[in-house]
C-alpha cells in the first residue's frame, strides 16, 4: 500500500544548515511567520544586526516546499531547529 504524500516548507539557516519545517504548503504560511522563525534562529549566531536582517529575509525567501510521504513529515524538526533532515533521517534509519 503506497502511502499518502503531504507537504512541508522547509527553511535553512543560512549559517549553520540547520532546518526547521511547518507543516503545509509554502503558500498558505504567512511571510512573518518565516521570518520570525529565522530570526529566533540567526539570534543564536551572535550576528550584528544588519547581516542578522539580510540573511533573515535570504533565509526566508529560499525557504522550499517538499512533497514528503507521512512517516518523513512526522519526523521533520517542525517544533525547533536541528541539523539537516537529511542527517536527522539518516540517525533515525529512515
Amino acid at each position: 500500500m503506497q502511502s499518502a504524500m503531504a507537504r512541508a516548507t522547509v527553511l535553512t539557516c543560512p549559517v549553520c544548515g540547520a532546518e526547521r519545517a511547518f507543516e503545509g504548503d509554502l503558500d498558505a504560511l504567512d511571510e512573518s511567520t518565516l521570518l520570525a522563525a529565522v530570526d529566533a534562529h540567526l539570534a543564536e549566531h551572535a550576528l550584528d544586526e544588519s547581516a542578522r536582517a539580510i540573511r533573515k529575509h535570504a533565509a526566508a525567501s529560499r525557504a522550499e516546499e517538499r512533497i514528503v510521504d507521512d512517516a518523513t513529515l512526522a519526523s521533520l524538526p517542525t517544533g525547533d531547529w536541528t541539523g539537516t533532515i537529511a542527517a536527522a533521517a539518516d540517525a533515525t534509519g529512515a
